[in-house]
C-alpha cells in the first residue's frame, strides 16, 4: 500500500511541476486524480498518517453535505483517481492538439506513452511475481516490509519516467519537427555559403599572387 501512496504522490508532484512551469496544462485532471488516489490510499493506512488523513477526508465529506458543487467536485476527483491512465492519454492528446507540427507530435506522444505503459506493465508484473512474493514472505521486520514497499513505489516512478523519456527521445530522432528541419537546412545553407566564400577568397589570393609574380618577373 505504501508503494501506491509513494508513486501517486511523486507522480502528482511531478505533474504539478509540469503544469506550473510548462505549457502542459492537460495534465491537471490526471494530477487531481493522482493526489486524490494518494489521499485515499493514505487514509487506509493503519497508523497516525492514515487516521489523520481519514479524519480529514471525513471532515471534507461532512463539509460538502448540502453543497452540490462540492459533492460533484468530490465525485469528479474520485473518478479521476480511478482513471489516471486515460487522463494521461487525454493530456497527451492535448499536447498534440496545441503542437505546431501535429503529425510529428502524434507520433512522438504515441511512442512516449507506449514505452511508459509498457515499462509500467513490466514493473507491475515483476512486483507481483512469485519471486517478489517469496522475498516478502521471508521478511519478518515490519519496517523492512514498509521500506521495500516504498522502494517499489520510487522504482515504479523512476522506471515510468525512464520509459517515457526513452520513447520521446526515439520519437525526436525518428520524427524531427518541421521547424527543426528548416533550422537544419538553414545551417547547411549557411555552411555551404561560407565554404563558397572561402573558396572564392582562396582563388582571389592565388590570382593576386600570380599577378604579383608576373610583375616581379617583368
Amino acid at each position: 500500500m505504501y508503494d501506491v501512496l509513494v508513486r501517486s504522490t511523486l507522480f502528482g508532484i511531478r505533474n504539478a511541476d509540469k503544469i506550473v512551469n510548462t505549457n502542459d496544462k492537460g495534465r491537471i485532471f490526471a494530477d487531481v486524480g493522482q493526489f486524490t488516489k494518494a489521499a485515499r490510499t493514505a487514509a487506509q493506512l493503519d497508523n497516525v498518517l492514515g487516521k489523520g488523513t481519514s479524519a480529514a477526508l471525513d471532515a471534507m465529506n461532512c463539509a460538502a453535505n448540502g453543497y452540490k458543487v462540492l459533492q460533484k467536485a468530490g465525485k469528479a476527483a474520485t473518478w479521476a483517481s480511478n482513471h489516471v491512465n486515460p487522463l494521461l492519454i487525454g493530456a497527451a492528446g492535448y499536447r498534440v492538439a496545441i503542437a505546431d507540427d501535429k503529425p510529428q507530435a502524434l507520433k512522438r506522444e504515441t511512442l512516449g506513452m507506449t514505452t511508459m505503459f509498457m515499462t509500467e506493465a513490466a514493473m507491475t508484473h515483476f512486483f507481483k511475481s512469485n519471486y517478489m512474493k517469496t522475498v516478502k514472505s521471508l521478511m519478518k521486520n515490519k519496517y523492512a516490509i514498509v521500506a521495500l514497499s516504498i522502494l517499489e513505489g520510487v522504482t515504479f516512478v523512476l522506471g515510468s519516467i525512464a520509459g517515457s523519456t526513452i520513447g520521446y527521445k526515439i520519437g525526436d530522432m525518428l520524427f524531427p519537427q518541421r521547424k527543426k528541419k528548416a533550422e537544419t537546412k538553414a545551417i547547411i545553407d549557411k555552411t555551404l555559403k561560407e565554404i563558397q566564400n572561402t573558396n572564392q577568397a582562396i582563388k582571389q589570393n592565388e590570382t593576386n599572387k600570380t599577378n604579383t609574380d608576373k610583375n616581379l618577373l617583368a
